[in-house]
């Protein structure tokens, strides 16, 4: 996912290196701030990757970060380092350990100063699809389970569509997954293509089958670690994804993840959406002589693996539909690493949110993103005597969609699309999620009364 820590790879060396890191090695990620004690479901906040403070205020008409707080340990994306530097001349081999395997590195969701376990979803694979019943020893009652997933079937039928991505460039080489979204386009993360954008860096997609095809880059967009590829020649059979709802998704849903976690291509792990709208931010760098970007998304939380390596990959429900783009995962460092693999915290882009970037990349090689026009930073409200987290607007841009929808300075925003606001970084990570010309009610407390305005957005 997200590469924290560019100019250092935390991998030693390719196969053969006896000190090569365990699975789930470092990666560097940004911090996740809990306003008390979060709740599944509702957003919590996060913070820029550790030892990388920023500004107190965050504003939506760009795309700056919040000011991170302390006491939260660092957590990391599916995350190595996006980049690993060439080793000297040596034979040339396979990606190996040494490449730099994408996955994002996020915000640890969890304070405390205990270290937390690797902990690997090895949840079993049924292949019967049929509802079990229970009976009890009291009474001839039987009790019906729901339909438990028919995981072995939809994991042939998707595993054809995903992809492991090779990216080498100048600065090194990146390894992650991707699937294919149209025709022969491919979506992935920005992060995991971004070393291969330059004119001597080449990209290689290899499918399910082994065969290997040359691609290059259509548009990238950082802001919400989107990428899409196309390829140089249209395999015989080629089969796009099926789209799935994720504006429909519910918290307890089963879902599988797939990809290419630690160069282990065609890995399949189960779980469940944990949460949903969960505010992630994660700072990630682009291709040679770009700036460091903030990427907040508005997150599919789930418990099924994802390792270094998945980056990219899909996400999909019960029907074997994609729903989500694999990106980032929480971990918590452990003694002698400054991160452990999967803790049973990932992270994914919607699927909504990702076509509506991935369409206009296509289109045009760039994409828009909505915005709101105002300057927020995270504070606190009274609200029918019960104070809660509130993103404070401090300046309110002119001609903007908030200015047009009345919004003013020192509104305190607690709901935006019915969805509950703790902190700045939950709305912009609401906001974001959004498309131009969408309208965004709020719910705000202004002059210690609770009002509702919408606000009609625009994109830049």
């Amino acid at each position: 996912m997200t590469e924290p820590r560019h100019p250092n790879n935390p991998y030693d060396g390719g196969y053969g290196n006896s000190e090569r890191p365990p699975y789930g090695g470092p990666a560097q990620p940004p911090l996740a701030e809990q306003q008390g004690q979060a709740n599944p479901g509702h957003p919590t906040e996060p913070g820029q990757p550790a030892g990388a403070p920023g500004p107190a205020s965050g504003h939506l008409g760009g795309y700056g970060t919040q000011q991170q707080p302390s006491g939260f340990p660092p957590a990391g994306p599916h995350g190595l380092p996006s980049v690993r530097p060439r080793p000297a001349k040596s034979a040339r081999r396979g990606p190996g350990w040494g490449a730099l395997i994408a996955t994002g590195v996020i915000a640890a969701l969890i304070g405390g100063g205990t270290a937390v376990g690797v902990t690997a979803a090895t949840s079993a694979i049924s292949g019967s699809g049929k509802q079990s019943e229970i009976e009890t020893s009291t009474s001839d009652q039987k009790v019906k389970t729901v339909d438990s997933p028919d995981w072995t079937a939809v994991a042939a039928d998707a595993s054809k569509s995903v992809v492991s991505i090779q990216a080498r460039g100048a600065e090194g080489e990146a390894l992650g997954s991707g699937f294919v979204y149209k025709d022969d386009y491919i979506v992935t993360n920005n992060h995991v293509v971004a070393p291969g954008d330059s004119a001597q860096s080449e990209i290689n997609v290899v499918f399910h089958d082994g065969a290997s095809v040359a691609a290059k880059i259509v548009g990238r967009d950082p802001i919400t670690d989107i990428a899409v590829l196309k390829l140089s020649t249209k395999p015989e059979g080629l089969t796009p994804l099926p789209i799935g709802d994720s504006n429909g998704l519910k918290v307890g849903e089963p879902v599988m993840a797939l990809g290419n976690p630690l160069g282990l291509a065609d890995t399949v792990t189960t779980g469940i959406v944990s949460a949903l709208n969960r505010p992630v931010a994660t700072q990630q760098k682009g291709s040679s002589g770009e700036a460091d970007i903030s990427t907040i998304t508005n997150a599919i939380q789930v418990d099924a693996a994802v390792n270094p390596g998945n980056s990219g990959g899909p996400l999909i429900n019960a029907a074997g539909k994609f729903i989500g783009v694999n990106s980032s995962i929480a971990t918590m460092p452990t003694a002698g690493e400054q991160q452990a693999g999967s803790i049973g915290i990932g992270f994914a882009i919607p699927a909504t949110q990702a076509t509506y970037i991935a369409d206009q990349l296509i289109s045009s090689g760039k994409a828009k993103h909505a915005y709101l026009g105002v300057t927020i930073t995270s504070g606190s409200v009274e609200n029918e005597g019960i104070t809660t987290g509130a993103a404070v607007v401090s300046k309110v841009e002119s001609g903007s969609p908030a200015a047009a929808a009345g919004l003013r300075e020192g509104d305190a925003i607690i709901k935006a699309g019915g969805t509950t606001v703790n902190s700045a970084i939950s709305l912009q990570a609401l906001v974001r999620a959004q498309k131009d010309g969408q309208d965004l009610p709020l719910t705000i407390v202004r002059g210690g009364k609770t009002q509702d305005i919408t606000v009609s957005l625009k994109a830049r």
